[in-house]
């Protein structure tokens, strides 16, 4: 008896620094999800200003674009909003997650970049002969 009352005040007294190592580690997973959340939002946040910057040249261009290279700079324009909305709805899931869920938003978070920076630079060369079309 005397040696489970012992067991038990060994525990008892383990049991604070244990439960602040564990706070202490939760927090740090906490802070480790927050600052993916930031780089993976200004990553993405960056890639909707080249975005935009391209969308702007070709808005510009638009406007004095004769028929053969119109036709080109309305697609291109078209497929960049494509993009433009799936980084922006990347950026929303973001900042609707929870950290419970960040494992499946933070995937597809990063495979949305990685599949509009892709695209993105497969449109630069047409978008770049458009531009300098007529």
């Amino acid at each position: 008896m005397i040696a489970v009352a012992a067991t038990v005040a060994t525990l008892y007294q383990c049991r604070p620094a244990s439960e602040k190592k564990v706070d202490e580690a939760q927090e740090s997973i906490k802070r480790d999800i927050q600052k993916e959340k930031e780089d993976i939002a200004k990553d993405l946040r960056g890639l909707r200003d080249d975005i935009n910057d391209r969308l702007d040249k070709i808005s510009k261009k638009l406007e004095t674009a004769k028929d053969n290279s119109k036709s080109e700079l309305e697609e291109a324009k078209k497929n960049l909003i494509d993009q433009r909305n799936q980084v922006e709805k990347s950026l929303d899931e973001i900042d609707k997650s929870a950290d419970d869920t960040w494992d499946d938003i933070q995937r597809r978070a990063r495979n949305t970049a990685n599949d509009v920076k892709i695209e993105f630079e497969k449109l630069s060369e047409k978008i770049e002969n458009a531009l300098k079309g007529d």
